[in-house]
């Protein structure tokens, strides 16, 4: 398996290692639990550098990332970020990203772990056809990518980075030059609270992972791991590639045609998703939470008027709303709020109802 910079860290703190993307990966450290609720109260931070970050420049960057993703890059400013979708010709998703305008001419994608290879070679493939101007680089061996997450975060990185963060807003990004620390700092995150993704030299990983823990320690801050990262991702409804979405899925079954840029012109894509918006869905995402006791899980079978209507693609028990909610494909006439459905937990059909996300909103300070 491949390791991260911080694999020694994960170690020292006797995390319990699993197998993740093919990556050794922290599953937890002192429990799911316990680092849960952490992120949710106070901070967490989680080793995040499995996930690959390839860097698109030249004169046709902008435009390369127009046709291969699926929202409206141009919007982006020098120091924001947006999140879309690459989608093969067919409109499957083959990764969602985040896309960063680190300068005039250049810009930083994070994509999934288990995309990572995937990704890289999409865009090698089909950046010389069009975009002979636009310059293909992976850069997730030198990066390492921690993210600093939970109503603390702000003071944390304040202490460790000083007051040039301070105006950093929402889906925006800051290169840091002429400190201890270099590299980027965004204001994105994957579980619903106040948050930072820090992309570090990976000689610089430990050093600012080290930092982080002894900054947070006054906070009641803790390391997190992925059962943390799974279980408060889903309250708030974000997207967990291979279980919510795949290269069979489209960003409108998703539920994600807001990351779909209609007007912009041709994009890899575009015309089977033009095509399925004008024919309709045959099914689509819907959040559910249940309504008696039960704990839904991935692969779930969902029922209507005892008719099998399809399968739960995430699910769990929610800690800060004390219910079990999850995610599933349905037909588009079950996904109205209120509608009632039935999820079968082990052989008995226990009744949920369908929701709008997020099922969890963090507290307005």
């Amino acid at each position: 398996m491949d390791e991260t910079p911080l694999a020694h860290a994960h170690r020292a703190l006797n995390a319990k290692l699993v197998d993740f993307a093919g990556w050794l990966m922290p599953l937890q450290y002192t429990g799911v639990l316990e680092e849960y609720h952490a992120v949710r109260k106070a901070a967490g931070f989680f080793d995040v550098s499995h996930m690959g970050r390839i860097e698109i420049s030249g004169d046709q960057a902008e435009a390369f990332l127009q046709w291969i993703s699926t929202n409206d890059v141009s919007r982006l400013q020098i120091g924001q970020a947006q999140y879309g979708m690459v989608c093969q010709s067919s409109g499957g998703i083959l990764d969602d990203v985040f896309v960063y305008k680190t300068g005039s001419f250049t810009f930083l994608v994070c994509v999934n772990a288990s995309n990572r290879e995937k990704v890289l070679q999409w865009f090698i493939k089909h950046q010389p056809e069009k975009f002979p101007g636009a310059i293909v680089r992976d850069r997730s061996e030198e990066l390492a990518q921690i993210a600093i997450q939970g109503p603390a975060s702000k003071a944390i990185m304040q202490k460790l980075l000083g007051a040039q963060i301070d105006g950093l807003k929402p889906r925006r990004c800051l290169a840091l030059e002429g400190m201890e620390f270099s590299g980027l700092l965004s204001r994105t995150g994957y579980t619903g609270e106040l948050g930072y993704e820090w992309y570090v030299p990976a000689a610089q990983a430990s050093l600012a992972w080290d930092r982080l823990l002894k900054a947070g320690a006054e906070f009641e801050a803790k390391p997190a791991g992925l059962g943390a990262r799974d279980l408060l991702r889903l309250d708030v409804g974000y997207l967990l590639y291979g279980n919510d979405m795949d290269e069979n899925t489209s960003p409108l079954e998703a539920n994600a045609e807001w990351v779909v840029a209609w007007d912009k012109g041709e994009f890899q894509g575009h015309l089977a998703l033009g095509k399925q918006k004008k024919v309709g869905l045959t099914r689509q995402l819907a959040a559910f939470e249940m309504v008696e006791r039960g704990i839904p899980r991935h692969d779930m079978a969902i029922f209507s008027n005892g008719q099998s209507v399809g399968r739960v693609t995430s699910g769990n028990f929610s800690p800060i709303l004390q219910k079990g909610i999850g995610l599933g494909y349905v037909p588009p006439a079950l996904c109205k709020e209120g509608m009632l459905l039935e999820i079968d937990i082990r052989g008995k059909r226990v009744q949920a109802k369908i929701v709008t996300l997020p099922f969890y909103k963090r507290p307005k300070t």
